[in-house]
């Protein structure tokens, strides 16, 4: 059965979901290190645990997109968006999953697991 839009929010969906992949597609293709230090830069997080690694990398997907009120949240997937009792899961790069496990040291710097 087909959703019809309740509101504004829902109709931003499709340019909500196009910004959201296009940010992933580019912090996806920084190598490990650079990835690392644009999370640190656009969020001013450490990332001393997967927590913080997790708000620290959603903060730099978000960077600049306004998301109508979508939330964004991690799942075992990759970027979960929802609104209401809509949901859909947007996948993630490899990068993406080795700067969460901790695994991704910056030049000089240690990371904590």
């Amino acid at each position: 059965m087909v959703a019809i839009p309740h509101d504004i929010s829902d109709l931003y969906f499709a340019p909500v979901v196009l910004a959201l992949e296009a940010r992933i597609d580019e912090l996806g293709s920084l190598p490990p290190e650079q990835l690392a230090k644009q999370v640190g830069l656009v969020s001013d997080k450490a990332d001393w645990t997967r927590d913080l690694r997790e708000a620290g990398l959603l903060e730099a997907v978000r960077h600049l997109i306004d998301c109508h009120h979508w939330e964004l949240s991690w799942d075992a997937r990759g970027v979960r968006m929802t609104h209401g009792d809509h949901k859909l899961v947007l996948g993630v790069p490899a990068t993406f999953v080795e700067f969460l496990s901790g695994t991704t040291a910056v030049a000089g710097d240690a990371v904590h697991a």
